[in-house]
């Protein structure tokens, strides 16, 4: 029993450390649209000896993969969570036998489908000892078939430039084309506390389905 307890202290001590202590990463993301309607989405973040990447391009299914010293540890495909639970296949059928979700994506696509990113992501970012960014510079090159919206999407990007703080960087480039292409590069610093950060954002998932299920209930009467 000796050993069991000395367990529970070293990963109390780990949790503590995790709670109090802050953790670096790096993260970029490219995208890029061509006037064929074509177009590419990379995301890579990495975490000390650990890097994750997702990729997703026009006629190619979404996959994420991790790597750990470079080597590659696993690849999942995205498209089997992002696009929600569906019916399960009849079991008599072997054909469709091999098609089913184990309960862990099941649970995962659940997950997803529920949850809203973007207000995920605005409930918790800069907050104070949750997440931090350290610098955010981004490069785009675009154009549009409408000379006036590029010249719109100009002016607005030059005032957003003057108001934000100086770790955040906007180096822009119009194409003045007349057609529609883009091309974003965005690289970051970050720390994160990673258990205030866990806690915090399962506080505001349990948060936001509760609010949905109240709002179904009238609903379906």
């Amino acid at each position: 029993m000796l050993w069991l307890a000395a367990c529970a202290l070293l990963l109390g001590l780990f949790g503590l450390l995790a709670y109090w202590l802050p953790v670096s990463l790096s993260s970029n993301l490219q995208v890029r649209a061509e006037p064929s309607g074509s177009w590419v989405l990379a995301l890579g973040i990495g975490v000390g000896p650990i890097a994750l990447s997702a990729i997703a391009a026009h006629g190619v299914k979404p996959f994420l993969t991790c790597h750990l010293f470079g080597k590659q540890l696993v690849r999942l495909p995205l498209s089997r969570w992002l696009g929600g639970p569906k019916k399960q296949p009849a079991q008599h059928d072997p054909a469709a036998k091999g098609l089913t979700h184990s309960r862990l994506e099941r649970a995962i696509a659940r997950f997803f489908v529920t949850l809203d990113p973007l207000e995920t992501l605005w409930s918790w970012w800069e907050k104070e000892r949750i997440f931090e960014v350290r610098s955010l510079e981004l490069d785009v090159e675009y154009s549009f078939r409408d000379v006036a919206l590029t010249g719109q999407i100009l002016a607005g990007l030059c005032m957003l430039s003057g108001v934000l703080p100086e770790r955040y960087v906007i180096n822009q480039t119009p194409l003045w084309a007349a057609e529609d292409r883009l091309l974003l590069a965005a690289d970051g610093r970050f720390r994160i506390w990673p258990v205030r950060l866990a806690v915090d954002v399962l506080g505001f998932v349990l948060k936001q389905r509760s609010v949905a299920r109240r709002s179904a209930v009238p609903a379906s009467e």
